[in-house]
């Protein structure tokens, strides 16, 4: 991005990092009459509105915008079909409301120092957030973290971002900040008592282990957090997180049979129910599963909510848009693989750190139905601005390659 762009899209990604604040820091929840003005609302109207008359769709043209956009098109495809209609409208409005933030972040973001500026917002949050919830019993403020489960999957999907940065940063202060937010994000997990946040966290510790350049200063730094675990958690804490592995009792049953019905659901529906119409049809197929009509009871699952009410058409573009993902993070930690750099340091450590967090994500969100919020498509923005920033780098060092290698022929 020249200077001059730059500067053009300057406010306009003021206003994205001040959507982002509203959205997930939710301090509309917490300031009175705030909520009343509709913050979240009027600034999606100016990234809108900034988009129509600054932006290019050439620029934003991806192969996971294809897949969102495809998305956000077959939801509303449902809505004059399914049986709850305005279930399925409500579900559309929503993930139709994250596309110009997604697209902003794209256009805006396009230089190195916008990119850090973007994550460290978000790390911000994220201590907000766990500071918040251990003063609640581990919940947030409202919105997408008012459940303990919600708060601490989104947390799982940026405390590997503090770990991978605090090895690659050198400036003392911020690798403060990044172990700070770091001791602080698992100590809110743990807070939370979320069995599904448990599973996150382990399998986000799993991958970030193997893909760490550092091996064993990761496994150290892991061993330290679960005897942390162990020991502070309590014996309250050990006995819930005991429960992970029964599936004959409690909710781990209830979610089986939740997704059994979810199954049966998409065998009779292939091509979908529609955008949160699961819940208006599970009394149809539960069957002898639960003793009375379910009426609103969600599958308490992001595969067994995107199975069933997106049919094979969702599967498949949901699938593409992880594919291109996971493709496109490989790249980013290919075309980063220099140390001496400190760009492509820090570019090649976000790599990892997005392969920890799909991993932390998606394992808690196969135990919560979070196929509609909005993390994983936001982390979708910021993988495909990562990349576009790593083929710039790549670009403008062949090119000077080249140059060098031109006024070298004419020197001789």
């Amino acid at each position: 991005m020249t200077e001059t762009e730059t500067q053009n899209t300057k406010y306009w990604f003021i206003f994205s990092l001040a959507y982002l604040i509203i959205d997930y820091a939710r301090m509309q929840d917490v300031i009175p009459l705030l909520p009343y003005l509709r913050p979240g609302l009027i600034i999606i109207v100016i990234l809108t509105i900034f988009f129509i008359f600054k932006g290019n769709f050439k620029d934003v043209d991806t192969k996971q915008t294809r897949m969102i956009a495809l998305f956000i098109l077959l939801l509303c495809f449902y809505v004059p079909l399914v049986r709850n209609n305005f279930f399925a409208w409500r579900t559309f409005k929503i993930m139709l409301l994250y596309l110009p933030f997604i697209l902003s972040i794209i256009f805006c973001v396009r230089s190195l120092d916008r990119l850090k500026k973007l994550i460290c917002v978000i790390l911000l949050i994220m201590i907000y957030i766990s500071a918040y919830s251990l003063g609640h019993a581990g919940k947030g403020s409202g919105g997408y973290f008012f459940d303990e489960n919600d708060l601490s999957l989104f947390i799982n999907m940026w405390l590997p971002f503090c770990y991978f940065l605090f090895i690659s940063e050198k400036a003392r202060l911020m690798k403060i900040v990044y172990a700070c937010a770091f001791i602080i994000g698992i100590i809110a997990v743990v807070a939370s008592f979320s069995r599904g946040g448990f599973i996150g966290l382990v399998s986000m510790f799993l991958v970030l282990w193997f893909f760490s350049p550092r091996k064993v200063l990761t496994l150290t730094v892991i061993v330290i957090c679960a005897c942390s675990i162990y020991y502070l958690g309590g014996q309250a804490y050990r006995d819930e997180m005991s429960t992970v592995t029964d599936t004959e009792e409690g909710t781990a049953d209830a979610r089986i049979r939740s997704w059994e019905t979810a199954w049966d659901m998409f065998l009779d529906n292939p091509l979908g129910v529609g955008g949160n119409n699961f819940q208006v049809r599970f009394p149809e197929y539960q069957g002898d599963r639960f003793p009375r009509g379910m009426w609103g009871r969600v599958s308490h699952s992001l595969w067994f909510t995107l199975i069933p009410e997106t049919g094979v058409f969702g599967i498949i573009i949901y699938l593409m848009l992880l594919y291109y993902n996971i493709k496109d993070i490989f790249q980013i930690k290919k075309l980063n693989s220099s140390q001496d750099d400190p760009e492509a340091r820090y570019l090649y450590y976000i790599s990892l750190a997005m392969l920890a967090s799909l991993a932390g994500f998606f394992a808690s969100a196969t135990f919560l139905s979070v196929l509609y919020y909005p993390h994983y498509w936001y982390m979708t923005a910021i993988i495909v601005t990562a990349m576009n920033i790593s083929k710039q780098r790549r670009n403008a060092s062949i090119a000077d390659a080249a140059e060098s290698t031109e006024s070298n022929l004419r020197t001789a």
